[in-house]
């Protein structure tokens, strides 16, 4: 979103799970991310990409109230985070966190069945739109692409039916997808 909206920022790495004592006690859950604008400090993506349209916009990536695709732009916004990421996190702490012999269990084989299954939301979406809402690239397409990229990660995208490889790889192809890989 910062890449898209072309706002500076300094992206700080750091361990997973984190152990830095600054990052701690600026978020004391440990988790990511971690986004500071002066004296604002939030630790939720999607009110994260609420705050820079809001707070650093006008852009077209939000739609406002009376635009048409206002209803899907909320549904996808939350969408990406709240149905698709959250069974992944589960996966995600697995994968890093657990003993070897528990790294492969029943819950997160579930947990990645049921983020392929949630999918069928927005293949269904995309049956009819190029994006999730408004006929555009919009804060809704980075919420949903970060999911689709979480699942990548856990090299879910062989389930991703063709619409949402397209999808997916269009919003990879974004210049503001490439700067924020990059760095």
């Amino acid at each position: 979103m910062l890449e898209e909206m072309g706002l500076d920022c300094e992206v700080v790495k750091t361990a997973f799970p984190p152990t830095d004592p600054e990052f701690l006690a600026a978020n004391p859950t440990g988790t990511f991310p971690l986004f500071i604008d002066g004296e604002t400090l939030l630790t939720e993506s999607i009110a994260i990409l609420q705050y820079l349209a809001a707070r650093h916009g006008p852009t077209p990536l939000s739609v406002a109230a009376e635009e048409p695709g206002f209803a899907d732009y909320l549904q996808f916004l939350e969408v990406g985070e709240a149905t698709l990421a959250t069974p992944l996190t589960a996966a995600v702490r697995t994968r890093f966190m657990a003993p070897e012999d528990q790294k492969a269990n029943w819950t997160v084989e579930n947990c990645k069945s049921v983020f392929l299954d949630r999918l069928k939301l927005v293949s269904r979406q995309l049956e009819s739109h190029a994006y999730m809402a408004a006929d555009r690239f919009t804060a809704a397409d980075i919420s949903v692409g970060y999911a689709l990229g979480f699942g990548e990660g856990l090299r879910l995208s062989e389930g991703y039916d063709p619409s949402i490889v397209d999808y997916w790889r269009r919003l990879q192809a974004r210049p503001a997808y490439q700067r924020a890989i990059a760095r």
